[in-house]
């Protein structure tokens, strides 16, 4: 596992006499941490990175073990004793599990350095992401991917009239060819992807995507059936 580099805030340090939030902070943790990252708990370190160690390091483990196993569905997490200017440590990390939302009572989310109860648009991303292809499209926010748009559903006369423009399509169509664009966004609707060579940006229902992967350019590939 690698710490994570998206967000800072999914970064806490905490004292041996300051656990009393545990149980929350984790719920938060595993409701907030994004796709193929990691959110990271340091119990022994002061706020400022300076070590402060802990008593009993198993004692330790030991509480986070039982503070995960209240959490219900059950979250991908490990613990590690580590040191740090000659003191004991532990390390706590909590990556996504596909079971969002988790619960210890409400369902708790991260924002900024605070842990807050989810609102109900949050609530809702968090079930959406349970879906497959919402999970595996989040990891491509923000990133480039190839989008490549189907032909196979198109009425018979109307494929040959438009295969016959030279790979050209219909004007709320993607071209019949690899094109390069930008995943904008996702909800367990649709998902939003910006051209690269034009700048526009379209919308295609999740029902019409298929995902594969463009090995040319190290990148997803989205089919759009129509």
């Amino acid at each position: 596992m690698t710490e994570s580099i998206w967000e800072d805030n999914l970064l806490e340090r905490k004292v041996e006499s300051d656990l009393k939030d545990l149980l929350k902070t984790l719920v938060a943790f595993a409701n907030s941490v994004k796709p193929g990252h990691t959110a990271v708990i340091l119990i022994g370190e002061k706020d400022d990175g300076s070590p402060a160690g802990v008593a009993n390091p198993d004692n330790i483990q030991k509480r986070v073990r039982e503070e995960c196993d209240k959490i219900y569905p059950n979250i991908l997490w490990r613990s590690l004793v580590y040191e740090k200017g000659g003191k004991q440590c532990v390390r706590v990390e909590i990556q996504f599990s596909g079971d969002t939302p988790h619960f210890a009572g409400p369902a708790w989310v991260r924002k900024g350095s605070e842990c807050i109860k989810a609102s109900d648009e949050v609530f809702q991303v968090l079930i959406d992401v349970r879906t497959d292809i919402v999970r595996e499209l989040l990891k491509w926010v923000g990133k480039e991917v190839t989008v490549f748009g189907q032909t196979g559903s198109l009425r018979p006369e109307l494929a040959e009239q438009v295969y016959g423009k030279l790979k050209s399509t219909l004007a709320d169509r993607w071209p019949w060819e690899d094109t390069v664009a930008t995943l904008v966004s996702v909800n367990r609707f649709w998902a939003s992807m910006k051209r690269k060579d034009t700048g526009e940006i379209k919308s295609e229902p999740l029902k019409n995507l298929t995902l594969s992967f463009d090995h040319k350019r190290n990148q997803l590939r989205i089919i759009v059936g129509y």
